[in-house]
């Protein structure tokens, strides 16, 4: 069942000349969808999943239907000089049909508080048709520089984000220039952070390099602004990848969703952070919640994949690897672990075919070496495991000795050599190689599980880990104790039928509270928990009773139905008719000659 307080921001299309806003419009709709991010009780998709449907010409109530959502925001950026139009609708992704629709003229220096405008626009107009959550005053803080500084960021922002390491490293350089001009600006100390450990995920530097140059950043940014969800997030995964240290893990990880309760990819770091201690219940809860959010992100379908295989749910297993490759197939990382997963299946023909079908991209070798190897070991051929070994052996020298040494692991545990394979990781451990967290929960290590030796070398790796995490219950505020909830209930029943507010088609939930000197995050709760109903629906009662009084009136016979609905405050015909329809269960149309009219 579709969650109806959700949204996907479909990434703004580019009505500019210069090919080079794309960046700029991009920025712009990830910094419309991060603002959204931030509101408890609306689930936003996460970047990776809007943008999926970039430059494609599809209906929304696919996309409303593939990513679970109620409504989808579109619209376009034209830049011109110095200013800048944006024009976004609101869409149901039932029907299609429009909640809301607008046009904004602004000076290109005024980019942060239009953005901030929209996202408060978005989450008003989808509380008001969808029921109650509070929505702060300012969702888009100002990040204190220039619009020509921004626009790199976003650039640079998207360069970071592959896994290419001509592309980190340009976008690397751009951020640097930022901060030499900005040294206060601390995204971005933050996106170098994690610039530097994309490369050690990826085998493109040395691990221990990358981590020492990456938390000098991480740092940086952390004594500039302790209350952004993106430096927490960068100080769990640092914590656990760096450090080991699954408590402060934790503690940020927590931290950051607490800022940004939307945060997908600390639910899927929290994940990690979970399952590789063996808390399969929390990270199952995790994960899904990261999936929900983003379920077309290469990294969530990998995780899920990751969840199914140390479960042992083998339908799972293949499901969403597949579909992470679907969606990435130089998701190289991904690779090895399936080959594994596949290993359990016992099937090495199918990790031999996958082995084949890898892209020509850095790092593929390797991985078609590992994989072929645990292949082998399950088909007992032992002079290609032999040759396979020395070869992988030989790449302990290289920048992925990391990751080769990790499965030299599993393939020492495959054929038979414990003490190889303990050998293996007891030199990871000295090194504090973060790929050793995996190995607890790993069911094809089950032999290793029952050597003193191995235990001991657990007990290192966890040695800062939880008993178990607590998840925080939600609860609803109460925002009126019961003497105000009645006075306000009574005041507003009062102004409705006096000032019959309800016959102004552009009333909206601010302006209603205004009338009654409350803020409209109390006025939604109001609505919601008092009379029960969302905004539409209360004021749209009150429209359709109009309607109905003044339809049946012999002087108002010559105007036509629409005409009465608009005369009623209601703005829109398909709205009129949805609604009426869903109250008196006929057509307007139907109703009207029923009554003899």
């Amino acid at each position: 069942m579709i969650n109806q307080k959700s949204i996907a921001v479909l990434p703004f299309v580019n009505m500019s000349n210069n090919i080079d806003n794309d960046y700029f419009c991009d920025g712009i709709t990830e910094e419309i969808i991060n603002a959204l991010t931030t509101v408890n009780g609306l689930k936003v998709i996460a970047r990776t999943s809007s943008f999926a449907f970039k430059n494609k010409n599809i209906d929304v109530r696919h996309i409303g239907n593939q990513l679970g959502v109620a409504t989808v925001l579109e619209g376009s950026i034209r830049v011109f000089q110095k200013r800048i139009r944006i024009t976004a609708q609101l869409i149901n992704t039932i029907d299609g049909g429009h909640f809301w629709s607008s046009n904004f003229d602004r000076e290109l220096s005024d980019i942060f508080e239009l953005q901030d405008e929209i996202s408060l626009l978005i989450a008003d107009k989808i509380r008001e048709n969808f029921g109650h959550f509070e929505v702060n005053e300012q969702l888009v803080e100002h990040p204190n520089i220039s619009t020509h500084a921004y626009q790199n960021f976003l650039k640079a922002k998207k360069l970071t984000s592959q896994f290419n390491k001509h592309a980190i490293l340009k976008g690397i350089s751009i951020l640097k220039g930022i901060i030499e001009k900005f040294p206060n600006f601390a995204l971005a100390h933050v996106y170098i952070h994690y610039a530097y450990n994309s490369m050690a995920a990826g085998g493109l530097m040395p691990v221990k390099d990358a981590f020492n140059i990456g938390e000098v950043y991480l740092k940086k940014s952390h004594e500039l602004n302790v209350n952004l969800p993106e430096v927490h997030h960068s100080f769990g995964w640092n914590a656990l990848n760096k450090n080991w240290d699954f408590k402060t893990a934790n503690l940020h990880l927590q931290k950051a969703l607490k800022l940004k309760p939307g945060y997908s990819d600390a639910h899927q770091k929290l994940f990690i952070t979970l399952i590789l201690e063996g808390n399969f219940t929390d990270a199952n809860y995790h994960i899904n919640k990261a999936y929900s959010l983003d379920p077309l992100n290469d990294l969530n379908n990998y995780f899920m994949a990751y969840n199914a295989y140390v479960n042992k749910d083998f339908q799972g297993v293949n499901i969403y690897f597949n579909r992470c490759f679907e969606i990435n197939n130089r998701f190289i990382v991904g690779y090895g672990i399936y080959a594994l997963a596949l290993a359990l299946q016992n099937k090495p023909q199918e990790i031999i075919n996958v082995a084949n079908r890898l892209p020509e991209i850095e790092g593929a070798k390797v991985e078609h070496l590992i994989m072929t190897t645990i292949a082998f070991c399950l088909q007992d051929k032992k002079e290609k495991q032999k040759a396979n070994i020395k070869a992988l052996l030989l790449l302990l020298e290289s920048d992925s000795r990391e990751r080769v040494r990790f499965f030299l692991i599993y393939i020492y545990t495959l054929i038979g050599k414990y003490d190889a394979a303990l050998d293996m990781m007891e030199i990871g451990i000295m090194h504090k190689e973060p790929l050793m967290t995996l190995l607890k929960v790993d069911p094809l290590l089950l032999p290793l599980q029952k050597l003193d030796r191995y235990n001991t070398y657990l007990q290192t790796i966890f040695a800062l880990s939880n008993e178990q995490l607590v998840k925080e219950e939600v609860i609803v505020k109460q925002l009126f104790s019961k003497t105000q909830e009645k006075q306000c209930k009574a005041l507003l029943l009062k102004i409705m039928e006096e000032d019959q507010l309800f016959l102004n088609s552009d009333l909206s939930l601010r302006i209603m509270a205004q009338k009654l000197n409350i803020n409209a995050n109390q006025m939604s709760w109001l609505l919601n928990f008092s009379f029960k109903k969302n905004f539409n629906d209360f004021i749209n009662q009150y429209r359709l009773n109009h309607f109905k009084r003044i339809a049946l009136d012999p002087k108002f016979k010559h105007i036509t139905i629409l005409g009465l609905a608009y005369d009623s405050g209601f703005n829109s015909k398909s709205v009129f008719n949805t609604f009426f329809k869903k109250t008196e269960g006929v057509t307007p149309s139907h109703w009207v000659k029923s009554k003899g009219n």
